[in-house]
């Protein structure tokens, strides 16, 4: 991952091929998604427009928390991501830090997920992101089409009407980077599990140091 990291500048969209294992599993997902701290409604996302209430729960310690029946309601149907997600195993964790001093820009990890396939599955629209993007397809395809048009922060009107530069569908392991401001569009093609390290500029990245029990 580091060589791949090496060969990355922040100008152009870049595509690595068949680059990294093991990196997270849909059993971990399962883990987060069934832990409360995770699951916090300024944590889980769902991509539809669907307004979703619920009665106060007894003893959360955040009472703002999905419940499991709404919350198995909710990955049916949309395409859903968690954010503050760059702790949740050491190798994650690992690549936010090598992205951190390489670029010097705080990144974070989103965890992207999708259950659907066919009709229903269309994912994103046309966007732009005021990050830069790596991100890892864990499991399942997903076409990402890449434009060269950047927009200027405010402008939320994405018309394009040339072919992309870049049109490709992603596998477990390949990796996609997306500089900011720069149109693109994510298509999952079947279930798919990725993972996206946003880069941000001038905030203070996070402590990297990993606990490590055998060291006690």
């Amino acid at each position: 991952m580091q060589t791949i990291i090496e060969k990355i500048d922040l100008k152009n969209p870049y595509y690595f091929k068949d680059t990294i294992k093991d990196l997270f599993s849909w059993q971990e997902l399962e883990n987060l998604l069934n832990l409360r701290p995770f699951v916090s409604a300024n944590r889980f996302h769902p991509t539809d427009d669907i307004e979703y209430k619920w009665p106060m729960q007894s003893w959360l310690s955040d009472v703002n928390t999905w419940p499991p029946s709404i919350l198995k309601e909710v990955i049916s149907k949309s395409v859903c991501y968690l954010s503050d997600c760059s702790r949740v195993n050491k190798k994650i964790n690992n690549i936010c830090k090598t992205l951190e001093n390489k670029f010097n820009c705080p990144t974070d990890a989103h965890i992207y997920f999708s259950l659907l396939t066919g009709e229903g599955s269309e994912g994103f629209r046309k966007h732009w992101d005021p990050q830069h993007n790596l991100i890892v397809q864990i499991d399942g395809q997903t076409n990402f089409k890449i434009w060269n048009k950047k927009v200027t922060e405010g402008d939320r009107q994405v018309e394009v009407k040339e072919n992309p530069i870049l049109n490709v569908t992603v596998s477990s392991g390949d990796i996609i980077f997306i500089p900011k401001y720069m149109v693109h569009q994510a298509i999952p093609l079947s279930k798919r599990l990725s993972i996206s390290f946003p880069m941000s500029d001038g905030a203070t990245s996070q402590d990297r140091h990993w606990i490590n029990l055998n060291n006690y």
